[in-house]
């Protein structure tokens, strides 16, 4: 809400931290981006008022989610087994920010790595205009 990412990305790690290895263990749901992609959905639309987007589509593909406030947009692509840099890349690539470009909200472009065999955040770097 006040555009404190890193608060966000350590709030989100320990949440994922505090999830049991055994609720992994059967279907194997960590080796999936979507696990991880559509829980941090949860999370930000159960938790806020704000409008929450999941595969948000624009001229040339989709982002993974985006959060928009009254203030801030964040624009998140998850990476798993991959870097927070290649998200990050992405993003730019597909021109997911583009659809903001005359907003007078400030965003954040939010790339995020997670580690299957850690099953939690490895990376997250932020990018803001």
């Amino acid at each position: 809400m006040q555009g404190r990412t890193d608060d966000l990305r350590d709030e989100l790690s320990s949440f994922f931290a505090s999830i049991p290895y055994n609720a992994y263990y059967q279907k194997r749901a960590w080796s999936y981006e979507s696990h991880y992609h559509y829980t941090l959905y949860l999370i930000f639309r159960l938790l806020s008022c704000y409008t929450t987007l999941t595969e948000k589509e624009n001229s040339r593909g989709r982002a993974d989610m985006i959060v928009e406030t009254d203030d801030y947009v964040y624009i998140f692509e998850f990476k798993l087994d991959g870097t927070a840099a290649e998200a990050l890349k992405q993003i730019d690539d597909k021109g997911y920010a583009e659809p903001y470009a005359a907003d007078s909200r400030k965003f954040f472009k939010i790339g995020v790595g997670f580690s299957s065999e850690k099953k939690n955040i490895t990376e997250c770097s932020v990018i803001e205009r």
